[in-house]
């Protein structure tokens, strides 16, 4: 977050519209440069929360510059194409700074979680990602409901396309987004019917997989056998439901 407005502050460019298009390299007025501008609000809700996680000492000196933060992203009372606006004056260097702070803290006291993840590898992540969307894709509506089926595809898509922009947005967001897919990914493990036991057990095995991944980049390298002794444990507990259905099936 204090990486991207420090990025359009310092762009040099004549309003906050082409500071903006600089920094997100998406043209104005697109969906794409409304997507990605979106993710930048999405990254200002998940600091404030994990702020007001934060302990309370911590949390109110943190939590009173949330408003300049967000005035800063959206600028609700400054038109955007003003000349008389360049994008330095985007934020004042003191909002920035605190910014910082807050984020040094977290990153702190939140080290190994899905709020600051302590790997560097996405490709895993990515891996199970494009496995998903070939066992989604060969899953009929008659096993998993159409309109899930959508929305799941939609976040693994949109966990891919987090994939490729971490640099910008940062590894926090693909790891919150894959907890997300996780959970939707159980959600769905639930109603699938119909299967037989070679489609449960690679759904089961893909499940596992992209749970592992998670865990491990969440956790780190260092951390790894750990990440995967508990990533077995709650596995085996969400994924048993798949050999139930596939009981079921036979």
């Amino acid at each position: 977050m204090h990486e991207i407005l420090s990025r359009v502050q310092a762009s040099g460019a004549r309003t906050f519209r082409d500071g903006w298009v600089e920094v997100l390299g998406a043209d104005w007025g697109t969906d794409e440069f409304a997507r990605r501008h979106a993710e930048v609000a999405a990254l200002l809700s998940e600091t404030i929360q994990q702020i007001f996680a934060l302990p309370e000492a911590q949390r109110v000196r943190f939590s009173r510059y949330a408003p300049q933060w967000w005035t800063a992203v959206v600028q609700p009372d400054a038109g955007w194409s003003d000349t008389g606006r360049p994008a330095r004056v985007l934020v004042a260097q003191e909002t920035l700074d605190h910014l910082a702070s807050a984020a040094d803290v977290l990153e702190a006291v939140m080290r190994g979680t899905g709020s600051a993840p302590a790997g560097e590898n996405l490709q895993s992540i990515a891996e199970s990602c494009h496995s998903w969307l070939e066992i989604l894709d060969q899953t009929s509506d008659a096993e998993l409901p159409s309109a899930l089926k959508s929305q799941i595809v939609a976040q693994i898509t949109h966990l891919l396309w987090l994939i490729d922009h971490a640099e910008l947005f940062g590894v926090a967001r693909v790891s919150n987004e894959t907890n997300q897919v996780l959970g939707s990914l159980t959600q769905a493990t639930s109603l699938l019917t119909g299967v037989d036991a070679q489609v449960g057990g690679r759904w089961k095995r893909a499940f596992f997989g992209l749970l592992t991944a998670s865990i491990v980049f969440t956790a780190g390298a260092t951390q790894l056998q750990t990440a995967i002794e508990a990533g077995s444990s709650l596995a085996k507990e969400i994924v048993q439901v798949v050999d139930d259905v596939a009981v079921t099936a036979e």
